[in-house]
């Protein structure tokens, strides 16, 4: 508190209540997590495609692999040098990989499914394998007993860890603009609700 002069009654201060332009500087931090949000998952999720190594089957591929495990996709929508794969069912498609020296890798039903879409491409997991040392593997796959239709498989390691970080990592900064915002909104209605009339 203040007073004028020596003797006079002390004056009070008044608080200025926060203009409504506090509203919208208070929007900024929800606004921000949406176009973080947006701009991770336009470009990190593409970029994930490198990670994956397309194989049209009937066939098979050389891979240079790193040690862990690694899981097979089928995919049933999908795009290789601008032709478009899809299939329905894949009966008796039976996925092999070899080492170098033909020795061959022990592979397996994986004991969860995963599914991913993106870019025209939805792919889930069928195999999985794992090797303990880098180097080149041949990975094909054929219909055992038969003709089937052809289609695309891909081999990936850490595929879909590195899928759920990065929409994790989106959703993360949208709901932490939006929590932002919504307690700077509400504290901008409170200031101006406490702040005394005309002031």
């Amino acid at each position: 508190m203040t007073s004028n002069g020596r003797g006079g009654a002390p004056e009070r201060r008044t608080e200025r209540k926060p203009g409504r332009i506090f509203y919208l500087l208070a929007v900024l931090p929800a606004i921000c997590g949406i176009v973080t949000m947006v701009v991770l998952l336009a470009t990190k999720l593409p970029a994930l495609d490198d990670g994956l190594e397309q194989i049209v089957v009937p066939g098979a591929r050389e891979l240079a692999l790193t040690p862990g495990n690694h899981t097979v996709f089928l995919e049933v929508r999908s795009v290789v040098d601008g032709r478009v794969y899809a299939v329905d069912e894949v009966p008796g498609l039976a996925v092999k990989v070899q080492a170098a020296d033909g020795t061959p890798v022990a592979t397996r039903t994986p004991s969860g499914s995963s599914t991913y879409t993106f870019g025209g491409r939805q792919g889930q997991s069928i195999q999985v394998f794992r090797i303990d040392r880098a180097g080149t593997y041949r990975v094909s796959a054929d219909y055992e007993g038969g003709a089937g239709p052809q289609t695309v498989i891909a081999v990936g390691q850490g595929f879909m860890t590195g899928m759920f970080a990065v929409v994790l990592s989106a959703l993360g900064a949208f709901f932490g603009g939006v929590f932002v915002s919504v307690v700077g909104i509400a504290w901008v209605a409170w200031s101006r609700r406490r702040a005394p009339r005309g002031a």
